[in-house]
């Protein structure tokens, strides 16, 4: 199968390796299926009408970082756009010192893992969705789900011999599985109420859950609560795991409560790092989850 070739360049410091591998299930699509041995993550995705297929190979990270993309299937600059937004290559990282200065206990983290940050998802569609699944379960337990709503009613498209990728089940794909569907891959029976209740608004009524990002954080985040089954955790997970915007703080979060107080963070100098708070509370959350 030909493919064309994309290189591309994160800004540095950049990490991401971690993340993908914590946040992925071996051979198993989340969508991303994800090999650590070949430092590979590949996926499908259907964005602006486009439908592009792709392969990412994490050739360097740290202060040298090179990603390399074979776009299997798309135009080759939404493909380059879609992974750079994923791999989330253009976060401008704060000053390791400072992160350290503010929070002493992160320096372990930081150290070996410099730039160190989360994956995004390509639709808010899919990162609400992700984290109404992620309440109050493990890890594991979401990322097995997901997996199961990705194999059973997103789309797939074989680029190899038995090999297939995978998008995240639309909208209309999920009200097509309704609630006894999304039952069967093992979400709550009020988790997938919530979930086709997002759909149906967005189907059925024309919502547009897109430009919930274009909205300022804290409107965001009202925005989203007005959903069934969204509270405050649910929607700045789902807000800052899609736009980006690693500004908000999630003490909702038990990981991260924990992992603010191993980090030993200064509340005083904590403060002058407000931008990136979420970020923060990403690594203290890593931190306390080991």
């Amino acid at each position: 199968m030909g493919f064309d070739v994309v290189v591309i360049k994160p800004v540095p410091p950049y990490t991401i390796t971690p993340h993908l591998r914590r946040f992925s299930l071996r051979g198993s699509p989340t969508p991303c299926v994800y090999d650590d041995a070949l430092r590979r993550c590949s996926r499908l995705v259907r964005v602006r009408g486009c439908l592009v297929a792709y392969r990412v190979f994490i050739v360097r990270e740290g202060w040298d970082p090179l990603i390399k993309v074979h776009v299997l299937r798309g135009d080759v600059g939404v493909t380059a756009e879609v992974v750079k937004h994923v791999l989330n290559t253009e976060y401008r990282y704060p000053s390791t010192d400072e992160l350290i200065s503010a929070c002493p206990g992160l320096e372990v983290v930081l150290r070996r893992y410099p730039g160190l940050r989360p994956a995004l998802n390509p639709t808010m569609w899919e990162s609400l969705v992700k984290a109404i699944t992620n309440q109050q379960i493990s890890i594991y337990l979401a990322l097995t789900i997901t997996s199961r709503l990705v194999t059973h009613y997103g789309i797939r498209l074989r680029v190899g011999d038995g090999e297939y990728l995978y998008d995240f089940p639309t909208p209309e794909e999920v009200l097509r599985a309704g609630v006894t569907g999304l039952r069967s891959v093992g979400l709550s029976l009020r988790k997938a109420e919530y979930v086709v209740g997002i759909a149906e608004a967005i189907v059925k009524q024309g919502y547009d859950l897109g430009r919930v990002a274009e909205l300022r954080p804290d409107e965001a985040i009202e925005e989203l609560m007005k959903f069934r089954g969204v509270g405050p955790w649910t929607a700045k997970l789902a807000y800052m795991a899609y736009t980006g915007n690693l500004s908000i703080l999630l003490p909702e979060d038990l990981a991260v409560r924990k992992g603010l107080e191993i980090a030993r963070c200064r509340e005083d100098v904590l403060k002058e790092l407000t931008p990136h708070a979420g970020l923060i509370s990403y690594l203290a959350a890593f931190l306390y989850e080991g």
